[in-house]
């Protein structure tokens, strides 16, 4: 009997895993809800250092009614409000933060724990190939960094804590290294030809002098600092290497707060302003003194966001400009609208606005020059767009259009909604002419320049740095987070008119039963790098959209999301451990994970090993959808989007999930098989929803142009497809080692191409939706392979192959045993010398395979072993523990034209690890 009802059990947990995380559906009506988690944490990658945040309590899982919220940690000011947590965070110090918020309705406590993570770490990581199976490494200090690890002049020592090694000067390097107009990632400085070896601590120190000229030939900008050191010394072997993140910046960012009549705003001293970049991440803080003014020092060249900490109307106050490569000064003004709950001193504060009035026009002054213009011809250049106004009583506008280069351009929102209305309609739009600069295609278009360039190996075009940028925050809707910034390269594939548009329809039945409804907030424009091309943001409010919608019988997505982490508390799509700090292309560090977003495609199966939290907002609310699908298209970097999606007709309704009205959430979704798909797509790909279903009765579905493209929950949605490598024909038969569960060789396009046209035996790669364990490693237990590009192949074996003994099986144990029986052969003088001519054949053939690898312009980093291995291929020695001693191999020396990027490290005995880049490294 006991054994009947355990195979029903396992047979039950089998169907109910099947399909995504489960087989069913749990509707809950609107007012629903089950008691909130006593504790519990709020996991949203998209919440950083020096952001104000507001938050659903609904999705929380936190009652709406909620009425009083404590922070602790790292957080100090929280509100509720609209059915929101709004919260404001620190600056970035460099290290992750926790805050924790205890929220109160009635009797009922909950708390709800936050980690902030760094985008910026200071810390000095030791690469840890795989997780868990050598002991730690022993901790690196670099004493002489200032703030942000800021390169100041200041003398640099490091010192590895505990580590007594006089011989460390003879075997170790040091390095610092960034972009160059030829390599995205290129050796600057050899640290190793400027410091000096003090043997009473074994540390390495580089003088003050001496870091004057390394700071000579640096420019601004984040850099990689790393290390690889290695002794012999007491008859204990060490190799390491450390890596950390350091900056050149001296430019100095001073501001005010002016009122709309260019008077100080003197009324918010100890209030914060929070500064944001785009591409740099730098995330940072400064208090408002009694004179509306406040600083930032050492600020790097980018794109930012400026923004006044208010958790009534968060984001409402925020502009954007750049500060360019040269500035060492820049000033800006920050305009605060009146009616905005600031008292800015001015009589016409209390006064409500229409909203066609004046735009606030914010102003920024720095030393540096931008780039220089672009070269636009007449026809393509635009007049001013006309301003909006609004239209009657039930319908308003309030757009923000920039003309002006680098003048931040801002438009307040005044908006009241009327006592008894049941709905309020929202539609925002950035329209970026800039973007219709650039050409349209067709996708037939677009797959010959696809191939034009495969074949050529001519790159896509450089990504511009100063791109112009576009704000919005609207404030006062229930329950409704409507806040984003950005700049237009998050634009362009929106739709062939350079268009992005985002809908919501919002129940305000409860709000306005007995008293109007205020909105407020704003919307903000900055055209940076011309001043031809102007960018206009747009939010149209309109009342009783529900009404609308049903009668015209339409659904429309107004947001589709895949979140992180997945049911298992596991993240995924977006690696958490990057080498670098940017969403976009400037610096990532040789060897950690390339940011991106990487998806996993299937082609032969759809696995649910590891799934995705899905999440789709849709309008109107009590619409019955009846079928879910989704669909991919490719994205061609130099052209706009607008191709139209290859859709699945799987129905994602058949997997778990669980509908409220306007919303369906899925725990985690298995991604289907797509049909159609000839090609492994090298670039970017858009993931889209359509919705079926009725409304009113009438069948309908959901336009695909006008919304539904998912983006991840930080707002990117642009992703890189990986693929199953070991499924592809031509690659089956090479790739060795035990299988993981979803796969463990999911790779890009690029990466697939080249271990097809190369002979190497290959073994991990990325897990499925690179999912990682909570500190931010692989799931496939490597502190890297997250991102596609990451390959663990074996060594060459000296006879023309790769076969497994001397690839490295077994932990190198057969290298091992050649190496030191050639050495006998040496010490005993026999003759002939066998395992000495393998060995010599051995060397040859890795030195040439390495040296060819890492010259190739796409390759980021190659490590090798360490031990037995780095002695005979590095420094072309017998091991000291061998019958001859540590002397020089016959026929060998130290490899004295060794690559700076091939590097000696632990857990490689077995293979040898090759990170590379699917651009131009």
């Amino acid at each position: 009997m006991i054994k009947t009802l355990l195979t029903l059990m396992l047979l039950v947990g089998a169907l109910l895993t099947a399909c995504g995380d489960g087989d069913g559906v749990q509707t809950q009506p609107p007012d629903a809800a089950s008691a909130p988690e006593p504790v519990g944490r709020i996991d949203r990658s998209d919440v950083g250092p020096a952001q104000v945040i507001s938050l659903s309590l609904k999705e929380l899982d936190l009652p709406a009614g909620a009425d009083k919220v404590t922070p602790s940690g790292a957080v100090s000011d929280a509100l509720l409000k609209d059915g929101q947590l709004r919260f404001s965070t620190p600056g970035d110090t460099g290290e992750d933060q926790e805050a924790a918020f205890e929220i109160r309705s009635g009797a009922t406590t909950s708390v709800r724990h936050l980690l902030l993570r760094s985008p910026r770490p200071t810390d000095v990581e030791a690469n840890e190939h795989t997780l868990g199976e050598s002991p730690p490494l022993p901790e690196l200090t670099i004493e002489g960094l200032g703030p942000d690890n800021a390169l100041t002049g200041a003398p640099l020592t490091f010192r590895v804590k505990g580590l007594s090694a006089p011989d460390l000067k003879d075997f170790s390097r040091g390095w610092i290294a960034g972009a160059t107009a030829e390599r995205a990632y290129d050796l600057l400085v050899k640290l190793d030809d400027f410091w000096s070896f003090n043997p009473e601590d074994s540390s390495l120190s580089i003088s003050g002098p001496a870091m004057q000229r390394i700071l000579g030939m640096l420019p601004k900008g984040d850099f990689e600092l790393g290390l690889n050191l290695s002794s012999r010394a007491n008859g204990k072997e060490f190799t390491a290497v450390y890596y950390a993140r350091v900056m050149k910046a001296d430019a100095r960012l001073s501001g005010k707060l002016l009122s709309q009549q260019g008077d100080p705003v003197s009324s918010l001293a100890g209030r914060k302003v929070l500064l944001e970049g785009i591409h740099t991440q730098m995330r940072a803080v400064a208090v408002l003194d009694a004179n509306g003014a406040f600083a930032f020092e050492r600020v790097l060249p980018d794109v930012y966001f400026l923004t006044l900490s208010d958790l009534d109307y968060p984001n409402a106050i925020r502009i954007s400009f750049p500060i360019y490569e040269d500035s060492t000064q820049a000033q800006v003004s920050m305009v605060v609208p009146p009616g905005l709950g600031v008292d800015t001193g001015a009589k016409t504060a209390a006064k409500r606005t229409p909203s066609g009035s004046l735009a606030a026009r914010s102003s920024v002054t720095q030393d540096g020059k931008g780039p220089a213009a672009r070269s636009i011809p007449a026809t393509k250049r635009s007049a001013p767009s006309a301003p909006l106004s609004a239209e009657g009583v039930d319908r308003a506008v309030f757009s923000a259009t920039a003309v002006e280069q680098d003048q931040p351009v801002n438009k307040k929102i005044d908006f009241m909604v009327p006592v008894g209305t049941e709905s309020v309609g929202v539609k925002i739009t950035v329209f970026a002419e800039e973007s219709l600069f650039y050409p349209v295609m067709s996708m037939a278009e677009m797959r010959q320049l696809a191939e034009k360039r495969l074949q050529s190996g001519e790159r896509p075009p450089k990504k511009r740095k100063y791109n112009d940028s576009w704000s919005y925050s609207v404030v006062g809707l229930p329950d409704t987070q409507l806040s984003a910034s950005g700049v237009i390269s998050e634009v362009r594939r929106y739709d062939i008119q350079g268009r992005m548009t985002k809908t919501m329809c919002v129940d305000v039945a409860k709000q306005t039963k007995n008293a109007a409804l205020s909105i407020s907030g704003s919307v903000g424009a900055t055209n940076i790098g011309d001043k031809l091309l102007p960018i206009t943001t747009t939010v149209e409010l309109t009342l009783e959209c529900r009404k609308l919608k049903s009668s015209s019988a339409k659904i429309e997505v107004s947001s589709a999301k895949f979140l992180s982490p997945n049911k298992n508390s596991e993240p995924v799509i977006s690696p958490i451990r990057v080498g670098g700090n940017t969403r976009d292309e400037l610096i990532n560090k040789l060897a950690g994970n390339l940011a991106g977003l990487y998806l996993s495609i299937p082609k032969g199966s759809s696995d649910n090993t590891h799934t995705i939290p899905l999440e789709i907002n849709y309008s109107p609310a009590d619409a019955n959808i009846t079928e879910v699908n989704v669909g991919i298209n490719g994205l061609i970097s130099g052209s706009t989007g607008g191709i139209p999606p290859n859709f699945s007709t799987v129905n994602l309704l058949t997997q778990n999930h669980t509908s409220t009205p306007g919303q369906i959430k899925f725990p985690g979704i298995s991604l289907p098989i797509f049909p159609n798909q000839v090609i492994r797509e090298r670039g970017g790909v858009a993931i889209t929803v359509r919705l079926k279903g009725s409304v009113g009765g009438v069948e309908v579905s959901s336009d695909p142009a006008a919304g539904g493209r998912v983006a991840f929950s930080d707002g990117r949605n642009e992703f890189k497809p990986l693929y199953l490598a070991g499924e592809v024909e031509g690659l089956s038969g090479r790739r060795y080692g035990p299988r993981d569960n979803g796969g463990d060789s999911w790779a890009t396009a690029q990466t697939i191409e080249k271990l097809l046209a190369s002979p190497y035996p290959f073994n991990d790669i990325s897990s499925q939706h690179v999912t990682q364990n909570s500190a931010g490693g692989s799931i496939l237990i490597h502190k890297g392979h997250s991102d596609g590009q990451q390959i663990d192949m074996r060594y060459a074996d000296g006879q023309g192959g790769y076969s497994e003994a001397l690839g490295g099986a077994n932990n190198g144990e057969y290298i091992k045993q050649l190496i030191y029986a050639a050495a006998s052969e040496v010490k005993n003088n026999v003759t002939p010398k066998p395992k000495m001519i393998a060995l010599n054949d051995w060397i040859l053939k890795n030195r040439s395979m390495l040296t060819v690898e890492a010259r190739h312009h796409k390759t980021r980093i190659i490590y090798i072993g360490d031990s037995f291995i780095e002695d005979a291929l590095v420094h072309g020695k017998f091991p000291s523990a061998s019958a001859a001693g540590s002397v020089a191999i016959p026929g060998w020396g130290e490899w004295t034209d060794k690559p700076w990027i091939v590097r000696p490290e632990r857990e490689h005995l077995h293979h040898w690890h090759l990170s590379f880049s699917d651009e131009k490294v």
